[in-house]
């Protein structure tokens, strides 16, 4: 074991070390813990750990290995990066606040406890946390192969990539299980503070390595001038492609269960709004950036590159193997927080949502406790389909957010337009949901579109087409459901 492979794995141990001390120390309240809710959405979270918590689980993995990689192979067209991060933030500032002022009054936890309220529907809430669950988990499978990918390659194959996968598991399930949000909230906080001072790290390296930061621009025009500049439609970034991920990366992105229930759990709806104003120019400069400059970069220095997912690691390990160590904890970082962020939202979903069809009496300590072996039980379930390579983490990543933007048909008919049914909006979803899946696993993203984009447009004709007939919701039911927002908390 050479003095390298020793260091990582010690950077590893004290990045281990750290998580636990935050996650169970810092972020452990017992009193929180106690209910259902404290365990899920928190006790009102602080503006500073809502914001970086939201950011940690956001960007994940992808960012470092899927995002890198595909600027890597598509160019710059991936710079509209920037544009679909502002549709996340303006659904944000537009619905979060609302969101946050109904959960309050009315005490949800899930995603579907608002949706299937308001269309009282049962076999819709149902049908909604078990979609959710779904895609949920091809997310969860990309952070636990990407933080596996990261830990093989810095060890230098010393730990496997099954041994990886089990340590992302267990020591996200240990704070996960015992604090539930409020521990991953925090942990997620250094681990998103982690992870940009890491990623604007990158940047400048890369730039050194390349001569400074005029000279790898006239050097990347140099070898790869095609990677600067607009391709024409039959490349990867068309405006069928634009469009697509626009609108399912910027829908898929909020109504994701995970991010969703970050407006239950702030302080007032004030504090949602405040969190959509920061993000937008954050997400674009803070992150996006360093991400787009490092993988178009890449063409100077390594033009070949077998796996670019994995290109910013074989950058260091190459010209900054010291730096390298730094950028595998920030792989882990990013990996982890969202990979906790899933378990706590997949386990309400399990606890509240199915769990409260089957026994709706059961007290808030018992669903919490229902949350809890559900942690375990997701965790066993991630590892598993882990271990098995079905798909790079873009196209997990791209799946997730597709199957999430499903929901938008069913929130529209809450907030604007009254006339969609319960049936029409229930048949709507799981058409969506079936189209989204196969246009983009097994019909590879039809005459160009992404198939979460045929996935919504069946969502729309359906919903429409039972809409016109079957009975919409009653308009004074609709006016009662909607009173708690003519007073929103402003907190």
């Amino acid at each position: 074991m050479n003095a390298y492979v020793v260091a990582a794995l010690i950077a590893i141990v004290i990045y281990t070390v750290f998580n636990l001390i935050v996650g169970l120390g810092l972020g452990f309240d017992k009193e929180t813990v106690s209910s259902a809710r404290g365990y899920f959405i928190g006790g009102g979270t602080r503006n500073f750990i809502l914001f970086f918590t939201t950011v940690a689980t956001w960007f994940s993995t992808g960012i470092y290995q899927g995002v890198v990689g595909s600027v890597y192979k598509n160019g710059i067209g991936w710079i509209g990066i920037s544009t679909w991060q502002l549709l996340v933030v303006s659904l944000m500032g537009i619905l979060g606040p609302r969101f946050y002022t109904l959960s309050k009054i009315r005490n949800y936890i899930t995603p579907a406890d608002l949706v299937g309220d308001y269309y009282k529907s049962k076999p819709f809430k149902i049908i909604m946390g078990l979609g959710m669950l779904a895609f949920c988990i091809p997310s969860m499978m990309a952070q636990i192969r990407g933080v596996s990918w990261a830990i093989n390659g810095i060890t230098d194959g010393f730990i496997p990539f099954q041994l990886g996968v089990l340590y992302a598991a267990v020591i996200v399930g240990i704070y996960v299980y015992l604090g539930g949000f409020n521990s991953q909230a925090w942990v997620d906080t250094a681990q998103g503070l982690a992870f940009i001072v890491i990623l604007w790290g990158s940047l400048f390296i890369v730039a050194w390595k390349n001569g400074g930061w005029n000279e790898s621009w006239s050097r990347l025009m140099e070898t790869a001038p095609e990677v600067l500049y607009y391709k024409d439609i039959t490349e990867y970034w068309n405006w069928r492609m634009y469009l697509s991920f626009f609108v399912l990366q910027g829908c898929g992105g909020f109504f994701a269960p995970y991010v969703w229930q970050r407006s239950y759990a702030a302080k007032s709806s004030g504090a949602v709004k405040k969190l959509a104003g920061y993000m937008g120019a954050f997400f674009c400069f803070g992150v996006c950036f360093p991400v787009v400059f490092c993988g178009l970069n890449f063409h100077v220095l390594m033009p070949e590159m077998a796996n670019p997912e994995n290109g910013l690691v074989a950058f260091m390990a190459q010209f900054a193997p010291a730096w390298g160590i730094f950028v595998t904890i920030g792989i882990l970082a990013a990996g982890m927080s969202t990979i906790s962020s899933i378990l706590v939202t997949c386990s309400s979903i399990v606890a509240v949502d199915l769990g409260g069809i089957i026994a709706p009496s059961a007290d808030s300590v018992k669903v919490r406790n229902w949350g809890r072996k559900a942690v375990i039980v997701m965790l066993i379930i991630g590892v598993a389909l882990s271990l098995i390579s079905l798909n790079t983490i873009e196209i997990l990543i791209n799946l997730t957010l597709a199957g999430f933007t499903q929901i938008l048909i069913p929130v529209l008919g809450i907030f604007v337009f009254r006339w969609i049914t319960p049936k029409g909006a229930c048949a709507g979803y799981i058409a969506g949901l079936i189209i989204t899946y196969l246009g983009t696993v097994h019909w590879n993203n039809p005459f160009g579109f992404m198939g979460g984009m045929w996935g919504l447009a069946a969502n729309i004709v359906i919903c429409v087409i039972v809409s016109m007939f079957t009975e919409p919701i009653k308009e004074e039911e609709r006016k009662q459901f909607l009173s708690p927002l003519s007073k929103p908390d402003k907190g």
